[in-house]
This record gives structure tokens, sequence and C-alpha cells, in this order.
């Protein structure tokens, strides 16, 4: 029996709901995905998170591997480094937003009345411009932009395509450009 034949034998066992088949496999895989997670996100504990993660989704999906489509250690590689990847960016942001509110928190101690009521003039601007969006355009920017997730999460949690969720993203951004360049708004 090959390597591949015990592979796919695994995943069919995880299918049929075999919790020491994930083991098995986690054993198999292990010396090649923690490394890959590790390289990616440089910490330990993230790193082990992500390959926890990623078994979870090994058993969710284990119905939806194609061998046709490549070997089990080609789909958990890319599942871990995808995972990885992801994992990292959505870190980058949330410390690119905190630098942001760390910035505007200084500057706003300097904020003038009259610096205030642009502020709030530019805010009531922007919702004007959001609520002129269709629904499903301006629901995907929030999401996005306000609540942090990414195009995959929010396709997964809509149900539809990646692409589907990419379209939209931007075509409410460019809507929202136009509506905002209407509203007369300059930054």
């Amino acid at each position: 029996m090959t390597s591949a034949d015990d592979d796919a034998q695994l995943l069919a066992r995880i299918q049929g709901g075999d919790i020491d088949a994930v083991g098995e496999l986690y054993d198999r895989y292990m010396p090649v995905l923690f490394p890959l997670a590790l390289r990616i996100v440089r910490d330990r504990a993230e790193a082990e998170d992500i390959l926890h993660d990623a078994l979870l989704t090994v058993r969710e999906r284990a119905s939806q591997y194609t061998a046709a489509r490549g070997s089990v250690a080609a789909w958990l590689v890319t599942l871990v480094r995808n995972s990885s990847i992801d994992h990292t960016r959505r870190r980058e942001r949330r410390g690119a937003l905190a630098r942001r509110e760390a910035r505007a928190a200084e500057q706003s101690n300097t904020n003038t009345p009259e610096v205030l009521a642009g502020d709030a003039a530019d805010r009531a601007r922007v919702r004007r411009a959001l609520d002129k969006l269709p629904e499903a355009q301006r629901r995907t920017l929030i999401v996005a932009f306000f609540e942090g997730k990414t195009y995959p999460e929010i396709a997964e949690a809509e149900g539809v395509p990646l692409g589907t969720i990419k379209s939209r993203a931007a075509r409410a951004i460019a809507a929202l450009r136009e509506a905002l360049n209407a509203e007369g708004f300059s930054r």
C-alpha cells in the first residue's frame, strides 16, 4: 500500500468520524506542518493554534478532498500555509489599527472645536455615502473594514464564492468613492 493510499484511507476514516485517524494524520504530518506554520507566524503558540484549527478543518472538510487535485500532503500544506498567512494578515491589520487609534488619540488631545466639527461633518458624509450603497455592498464593507474580517471569512459566513465577495467589495469601494466625491469629501 502506498503512502497516498494510506492517506486516502485516513481521510475516509476521518469522514466516518474516526478521531484516532485525525491523530494518525497529525502524527504523520506534524513534522512538516508545524515548522511551516512557525516560519510564517513566527510564534510557537500561534503555530500550534493554526495546526489545531487545520485539523478541525480537515475533520469538517475531509469529504472535499479530491485525489485528482493533489496529494493529501499537498492539501494539508496548502491549508496550513493559507491559514498561517491569513492569521498573520489579521494580526498585522489589528496592529495597524491599534497604531492608528493610538495616533488618533494623541491627535484628538489637540483638536479644537473647529476640527471636531469638521470631523463630525466628515463622518456624516461617510454615513450618507454608505447609506446609498446596496445592502450587500454596504454589509461587505462594514464587515471587512470595521469588523476586520477577511474576504474569505466573509464568503464563508455568507455562503457565497470568494470571487463574489471580492467583486462586491470592489464595486462598493468604487461606488463609495463616487458618493463621497458627490458629498464634497476631500481627503
